[in-house]
């Protein structure tokens, strides 16, 4: 599906010998959206350490609390934001399914990855602890978090015990996925919204007004701010924005270009309003995310 193609994020989680990454985040009260609508080929857990936050899987809204986990599986368009606006501290772990074997017809990848990544088994997604083993998989989860203070390398097998004593866990109380009969309804939705998403990849740099994009559809300028919300959890103009300031942070890391000019380049004219923007979206000042990243 093409509109959803256009949703595949495009960072690379770990190295092709150790593909995965732990990403422990923290975010402030009252942030709107933590993740934008996306989905991407590898496997990902959660666990809240502090706080809140509400994942959306596909259409269905998940809310996790503190010391509560959540699987999102393989290809599922998910996004993220606030609970309530609490705060959110949480750990996020995401891995290639190749992590278990890069055998692909070997014993335990044909028994207990391939039917998970096919959708012919189907894990809880929502590890709330009221089931011993899912308590366990959170409190891994949570040792997960402490290993990325070290270099993955050097903790390859500790790290490789614990997300495979998960998937134990979690493929014991798997059960047959249900055949779907159609598109969920949020495919349906995106799909009237790609050729909005396709012009914002497009023209990112230049103005985009509000009418530009509601002309595109077509559609009144009230009523796509409302269904382009209701997919993306943005509106249209934040979610320009966003799209600039990520744009930004692949030309801090490749060039060593004037912060000032990598704003202009994607579409920025005041360089304040730049900063403001890039530090509420990803957590920290652009010359901050330069040096540290």
């Amino acid at each position: 599906m093409k509109a959803k193609h256009l949703l595949k994020e495009k960072a690379v989680h770990g190295t092709a010998l150790l593909p995965v990454a732990i990403h422990h985040l923290s975010y402030p009260a009252n942030v709107e959206t933590f993740f934008y609508l996306h989905w991407h080929y590898e496997f990902e857990f959660l666990v809240v350490l502090e706080g809140a936050i509400v994942y959306t899987i596909e259409d269905t809204d998940y809310p996790v609390k503190a010391g509560e986990g959540l699987f999102i599986p393989s290809n599922r368009l998910h996004a993220a934001r606030s609970l309530d606006g609490m705060p959110c501290e949480a750990c996020v772990v995401v891995f290639h399914p190749n992590l278990f074997s890069d055998q692909k017809q070997g014993s335990a990848y044909s028994r207990f990855v391939y039917p998970v990544l096919k959708g012919e088994l189907e894990f809880v997604k929502e590890l709330t602890g009221e089931e011993e083993w899912q308590r366990t998989v959170n409190e891994r989860l949570k040792e997960i978090d402490a290993i990325g203070a070290f270099p993955l390398p050097d903790m390859e097998l500790l790290l490789k015990s614990k997300l495979f004593e998960i998937w134990h866990h979690c493929c014991r109380h798997a059960l047959p996925a249900a055949s779907p009969t159609r598109e969920n309804n949020l495919s349906y939705k995106l799909k009237r919204m790609q050729p909005v998403l396709a012009f914002i990849q497009a023209n990112y740099r230049d103005e985009i007004t509000l009418k530009a994009l509601a002309d595109l559809l077509p559609m009144s300028e009230g009523q796509f701010c409302s269904a382009f919300k209701e997919v993306m959890n943005l509106t249209p103009i934040a979610y320009v924005v966003r799209y600039r300031i990520l744009q930004s942070c692949s030309l801090l890391m490749s060039t060593d270009w004037k912060i000032a000019d990598i704003a202009r380049t994607v579409g920025f004219n005041n360089i304040s309003y730049y900063n403001r923007e890039f530090a509420k979206a990803i957590g920290c000042p652009p010359g901050k995310y330069r040096s540290e990243a």
